[in-house]
């Protein structure tokens, strides 16, 4: 998707300072694949629980704090504070995984 569709797939899917943060890295496409896989993530734990109907990717934001741990930084206007989220990537793969403690 990245060579494909490049910025246009960028902004609709990441936000301005996740974007940032990737495009830092020497490898960014792994790092973009691990944020997407944890959106993914974190929208399916959302829709499953059903806490909400729809939400589009780049209304969750999620950043690192100081030791580099990822951490969602927002999600939309929800006021949803305890989720967990790991991603894990290496070469060619990445993946992600979310809980939210209701």
């Amino acid at each position: 998707m990245l060579d494909k569709q490049n910025d246009k797939f960028i902004n609709r899917v990441f936000t301005k300072d996740e974007s940032q943060y990737c495009l830092s890295k020497a490898s960014p496409s792994i790092h973009f694949a691990g944020r997407f896989a944890a959106k993914e993530s974190i929208k399916k734990c959302l829709l499953s629980s059903k806490i909400i109907k729809s939400i589009e990717f780049n209304q969750i934001e999620i950043l690192s704090d100081e030791d580099g741990a990822p951490y969602v930084h927002s999600i939309n206007d929800l006021a949803i504070s305890d989720i967990k989220i790991t991603i894990s990537h290496e070469k060619d793969y990445a993946t992600a995984m979310a809980m939210i403690t209701l």
